[in-house]
């Protein structure tokens, strides 16, 4: 049997990492629906004013989820192989979970690597799906409308659920259908 290793560590996500696409995810709630890009190693999402994403709900801890720009190496027989990705981690890890847990396309889970098209759901109310956006011709302008957004998004002092970038319906079906 072959000895195999693997780990997950924290990387850097730089601006080589934006210039393949873009990955986003699509916030709904009672309130609205939004997109926001992430572009940074860590994301933070709770209740707590300093989280990346405010989520107002009872139902969302202070520190709900983690989303982190994470290395999964795997080394087997002296062969090491490396796999760049996000993963949503539960709360802030394996001492700091959330109350009620992060729901990944209806399964209940404290780590997950995240693929396109990935539902994940807080309390009953709120829906996170993630989606990787490569960049090509056909879909230029609706990265570049996420970028422009996004920048002005940054630029507020007040950051809060409801000012993050807005999907317009209009633009969401001409770029995903």
């Amino acid at each position: 049997m072959a000895n195999k290793k693997s780990k997950l560590t924290l990387a850097k996500f730089n601006k080589a990492n934006l210039l393949q696409g873009r990955h986003i995810l699509i916030v709904e709630s009672l309130e609205s629906k939004r997109a926001v890009a992430l572009n940074t190693s860590v994301f933070s999402i709770g209740r707590h004013p300093q989280n990346s994403l405010i989520l107002s709900s009872n139902m969302v801890s202070r520190h709900h989820a983690t989303v982190a720009w994470l290395r999964y190496s795997e080394t087997v027989e002296d062969c090491e192989k490396n796999d760049y990705s996000y993963w949503i981690i539960d709360g802030k890890g394996k001492r700091k979970r959330s109350r009620n847990g992060i729901y990944i396309n209806g399964e209940k889970k404290s780590l997950h690597r995240l693929m396109s098209g990935d539902l994940i759901t807080i309390g009953k109310q709120i829906k996170l799906t993630y989606n990787y956006i490569a960049y090509s011709a056909e879909n230029h302008d609706f990265l570049e409308y996420c970028d422009s957004e996004k920048a002005q998004y940054n630029s507020q002092k007040d950051e809060s659920y409801k000012e993050t970038i807005i999907a317009n319906d209009i633009m969401t079906a001409n770029r995903f259908h």
